[in-house]
């Protein structure tokens, strides 16, 4: 399907990830550096040293804003595709809806200081923040206002999925008012860090993301259970837990008006709060009781099958409700609607009798067409991963290193992060296996490639997420750096060594050229190309080694002052950079050595190159701010 037939789902997907690409990178490096301070002692955020507690507000909430939509975009996908099939109509604004979740998406990086308006930031600041929160009220607003169309143009099917979406629609609505009060400023001083902050954020978060979950469960269960969950006992579910959110959070208002601060599990008697208090229990007791029978009916109901299950039951009209088996649909069908099971009527029997693309495997494996992202037109055959054991090893020791190093069990950690790497290792040691065949045909005589590299390759564009998320760190690192200058500049020196950043810089620029030569030599020599990648790891070792010693002989010390910190968290974080790259150059070796590193083969030496590349500039970079930036003030 080309993207103007893309379901809102999709569409919201999207726009998902690419928040949580650009919006999670504070978070990681917020927690780092937070756990660098609490197991290391070096001071980012602790005052008496030069640090500064702002600074992890700022780093959160640049996370914790765009999270919240990270939150509410999936379940406003689910609403759209949900609404039409209550309604048994096509979705009205269809392109207005996608307009609008690509602007929320975009918008939500700018109002992430409005959850700091008593801080005591700049008068301008205030004012930016408080408009930039008005605005992004608009792209949700579109949203709903298409769901109340959309349902006023159907004819709607009172079902249990129906009642959460509208109730969705109401409390949503009502959260969402809310929050226009506390986008402004004098409002903003007297509700903050109150209940009202509590009553409004679990308004926009059940209404938002709760309800539009409990009806995409009911909608979308019969795809996966034999049986449909209970309508009677649904609805139960649903007017326990409408009227409990309501009987529970509303009252919260009057109390947070009332100066009942958030975050305390006691208070002295006689303030007049007890009344609205009990009825705030009463009615989370509501919610459990609804949870309770939502579950009582799970056990009752739920039967999975990978032979059948209960079908099509509210007339979905999306391709997910195509028939299929436990792995994936017979063949992949050409989509000419936004709603094809409405207005290709045969288009289910069709793709189970595989009178589609790709009705057998081409390869003998498992495998996908890749297709142009406009005009869907099938470019390339991908082959998708096997069942194995390297990748569930890969999760499970990378947790455990995490995991181990949160509780200070450091050797353990190191060795689970020793062993997650071998499993990464195995896991993409046969993810690039040659194929015999270097093309196929994938139906109606259309062949296509079954190998493919640079930018048409997810390989290629793998890699390049990957390093959006790392610069995304690495940039909220020098925010960091210059946020505490701009705060603490006695700390920071007012002049730079010179000598150093010549020699680190000409180091880099040769690690950047050598990167670039393997680059341009991946499809002449491979191994020409991975000698160059591993002597673009030795010149950026040699940087940061130039670097460390620099600032060691100079008496630098992270633990003592917040600048010492920060200097030390950039080398550390190069420094990871460079193992990486040490340990990507010794792979491309090794499998030169195999007979698996060929010349028509080249994405694993593009992927390493394009690392390599990233690095020798990351480092520059490093050395700039660290070294040339006192010269420059």
């Amino acid at each position: 399907m080309g993207l103007d037939k893309l379901p809102i789902f999709a569409w919201s997907m999207l726009v998902f990830a690419v928040l949580i690409v650009l919006g999670f990178p504070a978070i990681i490096l917020a927690t780092l550096l937070l756990e660098l301070e609490r197991a290391l002692g070096w001071p980012f955020f602790d005052a008496l040293k030069g640090g500064d507690p702002l600074l992890w507000q700022h780093l959160f909430w640049f996370f914790g804003h765009p999270d919240v939509y990270i939150i509410f975009l999936p379940a406003a996908g689910m609403m759209s595709m949900i609404v039409p099939a209550i309604a048994q109509t096509p979705l009205v604004g269809h392109r207005m809806v996608v307009a609008s979740m690509l602007a929320t998406g975009f918008i939500s990086f700018g109002v992430w200081v409005h959850h700091m308006f008593t801080t005591g930031l700049p008068i301008v600041a205030l004012n930016f923040f408080s408009a930039a929160s008005m605005v992004v009220a608009v792209p949700a607003g579109i949203q709903v206002f298409s769901w109340i169309a959309t349902l006023a143009a159907g004819k709607v099917r009172w079902s249990t999925p129906a009642f959460f979406a509208v109730g969705s629609i109401i409390t949503f609505t009502m959260g969402g008012l809310t929050g226009v009060m506390v986008g402004l400023v004098p409002f903003d001083f007297i509700a903050h860090d109150t209940y009202f902050i509590v009553a409004h954020l679990h308004y926009v978060l059940i209404g938002g993301m709760v309800f539009p979950l409990l009806a995409g469960f009911y909608y979308w269960m019969p795809m996966i259970s034999v049986r449909p969950l209970s309508e009677t006992l649904g609805r139960w579910v649903f007017w326990l837990v409408f009227l409990g959110t309501h009987v529970t959070f509303f009252p919260m208002h009057l109390t947070g008006l009332m100066g009942m601060p958030r975050r305390v599990y006691t208070y002295p008697e006689n303030l007049g709060w007890e009344q609205f208090n009990l009825t705030s229990t009463i009615g989370a007791f509501m919610i459990a009781a609804g949870v309770l029978i939502l579950i009582v009916d799970l056990i009752r109901s739920f039967r999975f099958s990978s032979e059948k299950n209960a079908g099509n039951v509210f007339n979905g009209a999306t391709l997910e409700w195509l028939p299929n088996a436990l792995y994936s649909t017979r063949s992949i069908p050409v989509v000419n609607s936004r709603y094809p099971l409405w207005d290709t009527p045969n288009i289910s029997r069709d793709v189970e009798e595989g009178r589609y693309f790709l009705p057998n495997s081409a390869t003998g494996e498992r495998e996908t067409i890749v297709t142009s992202p406009q005009l869907a037109e099938p470019q390339y055959l991908q082959r998708m991963p096997g069942p194995g054991w390297p990748h569930v090893l890969a999760a499970v020791f990378t947790a455990g290193f995490f995991l181990l190093l949160t509780v200070q069990l450091y050797w353990p950690s190191i060795i689970s992060g020793i062993l997650g790497v071998g499993a990464i290792f195995w896991w993409v040691w046969t993810l690039d296996l040659p194929i015999k065949q270097k093309d196929a045909d994938i139906g109606a005589g259309i062949r296509v490639r079954t190998y493919q590299s640079g930018p048409s390759s997810h390989g290629w564009w793998a890699m390049i997420v990957l390093l959006v998320v790392c610069g995304m760190i690495f940039a909220m690192l020098v925010f960091s750096y210059l946020y505490l200058w701009s705060q603490r500049s006695h700390l920071f020196p007012t002049t730079g060594d010179g000598v150093v950043l010549s020699w680190g810089v000409a180091a880099l620029g040769g690690g950047l050229v050598a990167a670039i030569l393997g680059w341009a030599m991946r499809r002449r020599s491979p191994l020409l190309a991975a000698l160059a990648m591993l002597a673009s790891t030795g010149l950026m070792a040699a940087a940061s080694a130039l670097d460390w010693n620099a600032w060691w002989t100079a008496g630098v010390r992270p633990e003592v002052d917040a600048h010492g910190a920060l200097v030390y968290a950039f080398f550390s974080w190069q420094a990871v950079f460079v193992a990486i790259c040490v340990m990507m150059a010794l792979y491309a070796l090794v499998r030169f050595g195999a007979g698996l590193l060929v010349r028509e083969r080249p994405m694993t030496l593009e992927a390493i190159s394009l690392f390599c590349g990233y690095t020798a500039v990351q480092g520059a970079i490093t050395l700039g701010i660290t070294r040339g930036f006192p010269l420059l003030t």
